[in-house]
């Protein structure tokens, strides 16, 4: 039965791929990018969290919370 188990998940995890245009290691890069971009315009109040999904086209949903909108002219991080 463990073995039944371990092959099963093996399957999902390879589906999952297959449908996933990047792997957790990109999309993780990614989101943290965008935290640091979304930082200079708000004050978040934690992480930012991706999601990318495979249809006809790509589909890229970004989530954050933030506790502030910075207030004009003290975005930070400008050159």
């Amino acid at each position: 039965m463990r073995r039944l188990r371990d092959h099963a998940l093996r399957t999902r995890l390879i589906l999952e791929r297959e449908t996933q245009p990047l792997t957790e290691e990109c999309r993780e890069v990614i989101a943290q990018d965008l935290a640091k971009t979304l930082g200079e315009y708000f004050e978040l109040a934690g992480g930012v969290s991706l999601k990318v999904t495979r249809g006809e086209t790509i589909t890229v949903t970004v989530e954050a919370q933030a506790y502030s909108v910075l207030p004009f002219g003290v975005v930070r991080g400008g050159k």
